[in-house]
């Protein structure tokens, strides 16, 4: 039993039942109406109106031969049934059996409009298979008093004027027993459906679904911008490219090694994780270009030589470094091209080894500095002989890349953020409980569903790293959804949940970021990473938002 609301009993099985407040819709103030009798009405219901009610006023509906019906106020309670109220105002009164209002006659009685809409409403609730307990009609004259009820049968004991609508409460009951038949047992969610009807909220916005189906291609393709880019690279041997997330670094990297592999050159493309690897080998397949991560590379180069049992007793950052500079002193300068991705990743002794990979080639190399989670890495300027900026972004909605920038510590466009939070392409989603973050994940994936995206669409993205045991990656299930790592060969066809740096150079349509705690090393860059990974609309399952703790979301 909800605390607070009365107990009554029900009077179809006599139990003791919940009676929640009562409610009127609007709630602040009436409709638009040149009826003042209808505002008096109106105020009267939301001070006075018994427990367990709802109210709706001004209800319109059009029937399947689009005739429109228009109900003044519209009545109902689970238990009791349909009350339709018909509202006359100025003077109401009854001479020689015709009805006048100010002393002009009537064109109808006044409940045949009340009963009118009554059928129409019933024949819609007919059609979503719902039926009330009882359907009824009453009459309102908020500017006319009296003691004593009409004499006309159809009338008597239903109709309310200026003095019971002050002792509301009191009169009401009275109306409901004369106005509605005895409850029968009632059939769907009717009360829903009055709602719906009514129509309390309509923010034009497109689904999440229709707004994928919308970028069709255009996700994998270059604008105009990027193609003038990839030309101007063509002219260059030694390029480094600098470019924002969704700028299109991966894109022209992919155009850039299959232009050059389609004249019958050697192209190597290199990349910093294994599931960017196998994405990039995926739209390259058939097209001639050697695809690998420089660790994989370089380990391949190195156990090739020396044996795959060559870490002794070196810690892992030693071991690498070893490697790199083992494989730099054995490779052969065998390509004709070598592009580079995620640049900003990679290590001294990783750009050494490129160093040798590309010595009498072209090399083209794309990074962005926004995401370099490690602060000492960075590509060697010496390699270069020019440097080229991607000027935009174009992957991420507006408002998503605005507040990834704010955690980039860019000054960001907060009115971006704001529509993006109206229309839902971006939102906070509250987990007070750590431990319920898989639940609460779970639960937006089957909202994202709802929305006409696929499994396929949606990425978790992990703000922890690839050890931590109770991060949302490790688990066998989120909410009842099975879910594959980013470097699984089947990804593209499945919910994926990673850590945000095997994420790099990847994206899905919704992105949703969990693990979060912002007291981590290198928050801000882990939530840029992260959220730029979105193409449609991204989530953020986090606990309340503590004063400046989710720029743009407060």
């Amino acid at each position: 039993m909800s605390v607070g609301w009365p107990v009554s009993l029900d009077p179809l099985f006599w139990q003791p039942v919940s009676v929640p407040p009562p409610r009127i819709n609007p709630a602040e103030a009436p409709r638009p109406a040149k009826s003042k009798a209808e505002r008096t009405v109106w105020k009267a219901l939301k001070n006075g109106m018994p427990a367990g009610w709802t109210a709706w006023h001004s209800l319109r509906i059009r029937d399947g031969k689009n005739y429109l019906g228009e109900g003044d106020f519209v009545l109902a309670h689970p238990q009791r049934g349909l009350l339709v109220l018909e509202v006359k105002g100025g003077r109401v009164e009854q001479r020689d059996g015709r009805w006048f209002t100010n002393g002009i006659p009537f064109d109808t009685t006044p409940l045949d409009q009340a009963h009118g809409f009554v059928h129409k409403l019933e024949r819609r609730l007919e059609d979503w298979k719902c039926e009330p307990p009882a359907f009824g009609a009453a009459l309102v004259l908020p500017d006319t008093d009296f003691d004593e009820q009409p004499q006309e049968d159809a009338l008597r004991g239903v109709v309310l004027g200026r003095m019971q609508l002050r002792w509301l409460a009191e009169a009401f009951p009275g109306v409901v027993d004369r106005a509605l038949p005895e409850p029968q047992p009632a059939r769907g969610g009717w009360m829903d459906r009055l709602h719906q009807m009514w129509g309390e909220t309509w923010v034009p916005a497109l689904s999440l679904g229709t707004r994928l189906r919308s970028l069709g291609d255009r996700q994998f393709a270059l604008d105009d911008a990027q193609l003038v880019a990839l030309e101007g690279l063509f002219e260059n041997d030694r390029v480094l490219v600098r470019g924002g997330a969704g700028s299109g670094k991966t894109l022209l990297a992919v155009e850039a090694a299959r232009r050059h592999a389609a004249e019958g050159k050697r192209v190597l493309l290199l990349c910093f994780t294994q599931p960017l690897r196998k994405w990039l080998e995926a739209r390259l397949a058939g097209s001639g270009v050697e695809v690998q991560t420089v660790s994989g590379f370089a380990k391949s180069i190195a156990d090739a030589a020396d044996g795959p049992n060559r870490q002794g007793d070196l810690t892992a950052n030693a071991y690498w470094q070893a490697t790199y500079e083992r494989a730099a002193d054995l490779c052969e300068p065998r390509w004709d091209a070598v592009v580079v991705d995620e640049g900003q990743d990679l290590t001294f002794e990783a750009w050494y080894l490129i160093r040798g990979l590309a010595e009498g080639a072209r090399l083209w190399a794309f990074y962005d500095p926004g995401q370099g989670f490690w602060p000492d890495r960075e590509p060697l300027p010496d390699l270069f002989t020019t440097t080229f900026r991607l000027t935009r972004g174009q992957r991420c909605p507006a408002g998503v890349g605005a507040l990834a920038g704010l955690y980039a510590g860019e000054k960001g466009d907060e009115k971006a953020i704001a529509a993006a939070v109206r229309d839902r392409t971006l939102a906070l989603v509250e987990c007070a409980d750590a431990a319920k973050t898989a639940d609460r994940v779970g639960e937006e994936i089957d909202r994202l569903l709802s929305q006409g995206l696929t499994l396929a669409d949606i990425g978790v993205v992990s703000l922890r790293g690839q050890t931590a045991s109770d991060a949302i990656h490790q688990r066998e299930r989120i909410g009842r959804h099975a879910f594959v790592h980013a470097d699984d060969p089947e990804m593209e066809s499945h919910l994926v949940a990673d850590t945000f740096l095997r994420w790099k150079g990847l994206e899905r349509p919704a992105i949703v970021v969990a693990d979060v705690d912002p007291t981590v090393k290198q928050f801000g860059t882990r939530m840029h990473i992260a959220l730029t990974r979105a193409l449609v609309a991204a989530r953020i399952v986090a606990p309340h938002p503590g004063e400046g703790r989710w720029p743009g979301l407060r």
